[in-house]
């Protein structure tokens, strides 16, 4: 059972398959509610993945079972912060599952209400009997208001969910991406870089330094200094390919990762980057001149049996070699 897909698969392939799903969905929910844990999308997802292999894989649904198993997958990865936006959404979250799954058990004894009032209207035709027959209507009238009524009360749900989901998308993209650059984060970053090496793929990556920037923040002040790291963004994003990552690592560091890539391939990127940097520049508003910049790039090959500190480490030196030469240039560990 690919526990994965069912997740994010909104398409499900027949009857046993959403059944299926809804069952973990329950057990989630009941565990996550039981538990206290905070229902946003990232635990959500983790909770769902565990309960769905324990019972692919027949484990015992305790509580210990299920914490092995949580530590097992997902002990490691980084959380987004315990805010209180976060807390009330998983209240929230929380009060609509709890007032869906009534509505849908109310539901559930309206249709069998239903076939029961069906099987005795045949009855009251075959006997001719019209006062069982008008009583029978009017019971089947007000099942329908009663359902008519769920049905608005789950479609505003559906609406109040949609809206909850976007609001967690929003936390979500705020705790991956560097919110002046638009870059993924030093946070991505260690995610990223962890999955290749649990992967064992190979990589290379670029660690790029804005020069001289102290000197355009004391020059022209910090509101400038953020324009020049939005350009820095702008570039990283739209001058490498599709697989390639772009980072913010911190202060005017940036990392740029390439996923199969070799020395070669890092060098062609750094050289490609550091060009546009170089003929880019920043409009200045006042007088209509630019401001125009560098920056300088060391880059570094994993090599095999390599941890990433050290590749790091190792395209870290090349980038320092590359300001003590001159800077605006690369530099191939």
């Amino acid at each position: 059972m690919d526990c994965k897909k069912l997740l994010h698969n909104r398409e499900l392939a027949g009857k046993g398959q959403q059944e299926f799903v809804a069952d973990v969905a329950k057990k989630t929910l009941g565990y996550m509610t039981k538990h206290r844990i905070d229902l946003t999308p990232t635990n959500y997802e983790e909770w769902f993945y565990v309960i769905c292999k324990a019972i692919s894989e027949q484990h015992r649904l305790s509580d210990s079972n299920l914490q092995v198993l949580h530590d097992k997958y997902f002990k490691e990865l980084p959380k987004i912060e315990d805010v209180e936006e976060i807390k009330e959404l998983s209240l929230n979250l929380k009060r609509l599952a709890k007032g869906s799954e009534q509505a849908l058990d109310k539901f559930e004894d309206n249709i069998n209400d239903h076939a029961q009032y069906i099987d005795e209207s045949i009855d009251a035709i075959e006997r001719r009997d019209a006062q069982k027959m008008a009583s029978l209507k009017e019971k089947i009238a007000a099942l329908e208001a009663e359902n008519s009524k769920l049905k608005e009360f789950l479609e505003a749900n559906r609406e109040q969910l949609e809206l909850i989901e976007e609001k967690f998308n929003e936390q979500k993209k705020e705790a991956e991406y560097d919110a002046l650059t638009g870059l993924l984060n030093r946070r991505s970053f260690d995610r990223d870089i962890e999955k290749l090496e649990k992967s064992g793929a190979a990589y290379s990556l670029i660690i790029a330094d804005i020069d001289n920037f102290k000197k355009i923040n004391d020059t022209y002040g910090h509101l400038v200094g953020d324009e020049i790291l939005k350009i820095m963004g702008e570039v990283l994003q739209s001058y490498v390919r599709k697989n390639t990552k772009s980072y913010r690592y911190g202060g005017e560091e940036f990392v740029v990762l390439l996923p199969g890539g070799d020395k070669k391939a890092a060098h062609i990127v750094a050289e490609r980057l550091r060009d546009v940097i170089e003929n880019k520049g920043y409009k200045v508003e006042k007088n209509g001149g630019y401001i125009y910049f560098t920056a300088s790039f060391g880059a570094a090959q994993k090599e095999e049996g390599e941890s990433a500190k050290s590749v790091i480490e190792r395209a870290d030196k090349a980038l320092y070699m590359a300001k003590k030469e001159g800077k605006n240039r690369v530099v191939i560990a």
